[in-house]
């Protein structure tokens, strides 16, 4: 636990991890605002490899990986300045962490997509950028089934995501179970500090007043978290 005297040093951290298609970004952005936060969003649109990745799946994968990995490195980076408090924010919160990436890296290997060798090569890069950033005050975990998302992905229709069939989310869900249990046990380098908060998700719309309250909970989850 950090003495109470230095928790003045520190500002709350967040990620918000979820399958495709679990609000995050809607999450962050609401609970970004009212709880003075820096909003630090997964950018969707700037990704050359999608469109020869969905033609040929094997041979583009891993290079889409690592390029998602150092983006996502460098936005962490940035979280973890805003964590300092120098930005004028009260913190920080992400839609999606370098961790939460890992969790796709790991389904290409499943599915046949990169080589045991790539995804050696893969994890070890991931690791030794996981032990340079500062660990997240709290990881909130967007709980939704996966044809729930199916069915926002369907109305939201984003070029990115058509042809996702809801097989896949089934087998993310499955892979992000994994990874809050790696959180919980300490099995990452940055797992030893952080709080996971599961919150099932799969309502569509909330009124202001009960975004009000989820706001208080993880105001409330990042103080016990110290």
């Amino acid at each position: 636990m950090i003495h109470s005297e230095a928790i003045k040093n520190f500002k709350p951290l967040i990620w918000v991890e979820g399958i495709i298609g679990a609000g995050k970004t809607t999450f962050a952005r609401e609970i970004a605002k009212r709880l003075e936060l820096r909003l630090i969003e997964e950018p969707v649109d700037d990704n050359p490899y999608l469109e020869p990745f969905y033609k040929d799946p094997k041979a583009h994968a891993f290079g889409m990986q690592v390029l998602l990995l150092h983006r996502r490195y460098a936005i962490q980076q940035l979280a973890s300045l805003e964590a300092t408090g120098i930005g004028g924010y009260q913190g920080a919160i992400l839609d999606r962490s370098l961790s939460g990436d890992r969790v796709f890296a790991k389904l290409h290997l499943q599915e046949g997509n990169i080589t045991e060798l790539d995804w050696k090569t893969y994890e070890e890069a991931y690791m030794i950028m996981a032990r340079t950033l500062l660990p997240p005050t709290l990881m909130v975990f967007l709980d939704i089934q996966p044809e729930t998302a199916f069915a926002r992905m369907q109305k939201r229709n984003r070029e990115a995501e058509v042809g996702v069939p809801i097989e896949y989310l089934n087998k993310l869900q499955n892979g992000y179970q994994e990874l809050l249990r790696e959180a919980e046990h300490g099995l990452l380098p940055w797992a030893h500090a952080v709080r996971v908060c599961r919150i099932p998700w799969d309502t569509d719309t909330l009124e202001p007043s009960a975004w009000d309250a989820v706001s208080e909970t993880i105001r409330g989850a990042c103080r016990f978290a110290y």
